[in-house]
């Protein structure tokens, strides 16, 4: 009896011992992760925080919107609205400077409020010396260093250039007004940058003036001015200028010329009207300059807008002098019966916008003559009449390019930096037409390829333009014109894809 009572008992103790065995065994492994899931909980703050510290600290450092500014965006070449976003937008393309605009008012007068342009952040950055902001001051845009604020509306007009290899994408930033240093208040912007490479125009733009060294009376520039005129004309997107000045100082106007960008593919151009008759040696002089220079090729305008019989013949007899030398001649024109006595001598000719033959090109007309051609107009007149002009028109017209004119309205009138609605005008004209050219660029390699699938797609972004191009151009408005270019866009991203 006492034999079985010890032997259960042990039965009972070894029972007992093998199950606390296994109850403890698997504990020992399980240590392992346990350890690995407690490293990573402590790792994870240790990476985040930093950020998030970082935003809690620049955050507060500009608002992200009008906080006391009772602010209202527009779209530019619009009449400004009384209500909307108050977040001005832009889309467009690296190497394009786009605008936008917006008003602001203030419950009180303030005067000597500092605006200034922060840079622009997103896929990459627009620093801020690509962006400029001025104040619609009628046509012009002035400065906005110190301005006034207050219960009437002041709008404001804000530049802003994607330079060169900039990022597609979504970018942020802010125009902040300053009250004796003090940040007041500030207005977001946001610009969207395509994900489409715009090339030049093939048209070619040139700027007829009489602004210059060495013209007398209220067109002479000194030559700081001048160097600040011609920079500003090729931030329009153009490529030429007129060179208004005698002889002996064409060679440091073409210098300046070069200095500012003003040599790619367009001549620079220089007339011998008026009085001045220069001599087989002034052209031979002048060609030489032109070599120094680097300009490609220079025309020599012998006559602007030659209004009588002796005016013409005065003309005739210039345009015989410069071609001793090998020089290439042109005139420009304002009737048919001027233009049809001066063409046997021209190499090109510059018609004003109105005569018939380029209306004829511009609605449709295919009867072009074999020279180089361009057309003018006043550019002082009309904002829409010189983005039109400069644009759709211009390439309805089929011509080589246009030379609108910019002259001196009165002696008081000393304008040598461009600052103004009509030259933001010119350049968006300049625009519209790189658009078309970089889609045209696109379909023409797309054709190329020659293959059956790719002809529907073809045939109806063809259709559009078509189309587009058939609408009265006096009915264009500024709406019209960036639904257009989205267009463009559009296709010529696609029809790039499709390569």
């Amino acid at each position: 009896m006492y034999k079985l009572l010890r032997l259960s008992l042990t039965v009972i103790v070894a029972i007992a011992l093998v199950a606390a065995l296994g109850y403890c065994a698997p504990k020992k492994p399980s240590k392992v992760p346990a350890t690995k899931l407690k490293a990573r909980k402590v790792t994870v703050p240790k990476v985040t925080a930093p950020k998030l510290k970082a935003t809690k600290v620049t955050a507060p450092k500009m608002p992200l919107y009008p906080k006391v500014l009772r602010v209202v965006a527009g779209q530019p070449f619009e009449v400004a609205p009384a209500t909307g976003s108050a977040m001005p937008s832009i889309t467009m393309c690296a190497e394009e400077t786009e605008p936008a605009t917006f008003t602001v008012r203030y419950g009180k007068a303030l005067t000597g409020v500092r605006v200034v342009a922060g840079d622009f952040v997103g896929p990459g950055k627009i620093g801020r010396e690509s962006v400029s902001v001025r104040l619609v001051r009628g046509e012009d845009l002035v400065s906005a260093e110190s301005m006034d604020i207050g219960p009437e509306a002041a709008q404001l007009w804000v530049d802003v250039i994607a330079p060169k290899g900039t990022k597609p994408g979504v970018y942020r930033g802010n125009v902040a007004f300053y009250v004796q240093d003090k940040l007041m208040d500030a207005v977001p912007i946001e610009v969207n940058v395509r994900a489409l490479r715009l090339i030049g125009s093939s048209k070619q733009y040139a700027l007829y003036t009489s602004l210059g060294p060495g013209e007398p009376g209220e067109s002479e520039l000194s030559p700081e001015a001048y160097a600040s005129f011609l920079c500003a004309v090729a931030k329009m997107g153009f490529r030429a200028v007129s060179v208004s000045a005698a002889p002996s100082k064409i060679g440091d106007a073409l210098n300046a010329c070069a200095g500012a960008g003003l040599m790619g593919g367009a001549p620079v151009l220089t007339f011998a009207s008026r009085v001045l008759v220069p001599s087989v040696e002034d052209v031979r002089a002048m060609e030489s300059a032109r070599k120094a220079a680097g300009i490609p090729t220079l025309y020599y305008f012998c006559a602007s807008n030659p209004k009588d019989e002796s005016e013409v013949t005065a003309a005739l007899d210039r345009s015989n002098i410069l071609h001793r030398p090998g020089g290439e001649v042109a005139a420009t024109v304002s009737d048919d019966a001027t233009a049809q006595k001066l063409l046997p001598v021209l190499d090109g000719v510059n018609y004003r916008i109105d005569m018939p033959y380029v209306q004829a090109l511009i609605n449709g007309g295919k009867n072009r003559t074999d020279r180089w051609e361009w057309y003018w107009w006043d550019a002082r007149q009309s904002v829409n009449e010189n983005r039109i002009d400069a644009g759709i028109a211009l390439w309805r017209s089929g011509l080589y390019g246009c030379m609108p004119f910019w002259m001196p309205n009165d002696s008081g009138d000393r304008v040598d930096n461009l600052d103004s609605l009509l030259c933001e005008a010119l350049r968006e004209g300049v625009d519209d037409t790189r658009y078309i050219t970089t889609y045209m660029k696109a379909l023409r390699e797309l054709k190329d390829k020659k293959r059956e699938n790719d002809k529907y797609y073809i045939a109806s972004t063809e259709a559009y333009l078509s189309a587009f191009m058939a609408r009265p151009l006096d009915k264009l408005t500024p709406a019209d014109l960036r639904a257009f270019r989205g267009k463009m866009a559009e296709f010529s991203a696609k029809l790039a894809a499709m390569l």
